[in-house]
């Protein structure tokens, strides 16, 4: 599972898919729910804040972002003490990922692979058509987020989505995890969970807040253009 940007897992009790407790909605009532405000929205923007635990030690990012169907992108990194200082832009165009580093001036672009992916989530690889073929998902249980209609589900990929290691070793644990306001039925948090055999780990989390929902884009919004002088590394997959 691929990811340019992540969340976490919170620690609570899971249920089955098909299990009802005393929340008003069963997992697949709120996938469908989910599932339904995307398929009715346009694009949506937000500011993020992202805190990524590697191994028990602790970095964090904050900045903006905007998601449009199917696969457009622009995600700004913005320096936590001075929010003029851009640290990081992030482009997907449909047809190429971008990544600009300042302090680098250096680009880093990818062909994307299947330009007509429409992926679950901003920045994930998981396609949202298949979530339910090539996911378990189980309803996480938290009164408290409950009593404020925010739901949490979480994805664990089947066998046969697991990346086999090059090195012979053991795939890691994945997990993937959505919070999602029954007020939109619109993410709110997300993140991911990769857990190794070893102590080795990473754990991370996104939070959005501000969220604005189809808005007015500017035409070429989502258009990168190289700047001045940056060196751009081509790290596409060999064909």
């Amino acid at each position: 599972m691929r990811l340019l940007f992540c969340g976490v897992a919170l620690t609570s009790l899971l249920l089955n898919a098909n299990v009802k407790s005393g929340n008003a909605y069963t997992v697949d009532d709120v996938f469908e729910n989910f599932r339904k405000a995307y398929n009715e929205s346009r694009n949506f923007s937000a500011d993020f804040e992202e805190t990524i635990f590697r191994d028990g030690v602790k970095s964090s990012s904050r900045g903006e972002l905007t998601f449009s169907k199917p696969n457009l992108l622009r995600k700004r990194t913005i320096n936590q003490k001075d929010p003029t200082q851009l640290v990081q832009l992030i482009v997907l165009d449909g047809s190429y990922s971008w990544a600009y580093t300042p302090l680098l001036n250096q680009v880093n672009k990818m062909k994307l692979s299947n330009p007509e992916h429409e992926p679950l989530l901003p920045g994930i690889d998981a396609s949202l058509q298949d979530v339910q073929k090539n996911y378990d998902m189980k309803l996480v249980v938290d009164e408290v987020a409950n009593r404020k209609g925010v739901y949490q589900l979480e994805l664990t990929p089947r066998p046969h989505m697991l990346s086999k290691p090059l090195d012979g070793g053991q795939s890691p644990r994945e997990t993937l995890e959505m919070w999602i306001q029954a007020k939109d039925w619109l993410p709110i948090q997300f993140g991911y969970k990769l857990q190794y055999d070893t102590e080795s780990n990473v754990i991370g989390i996104i939070s959005l807040t501000n969220i604005k929902r189809d808005q007015k884009l500017d035409t070429g919004f989502f258009k990168f253009d190289i700047p001045n002088g940056a060196e751009v590394i081509d790290i596409s997959p060999k064909e």
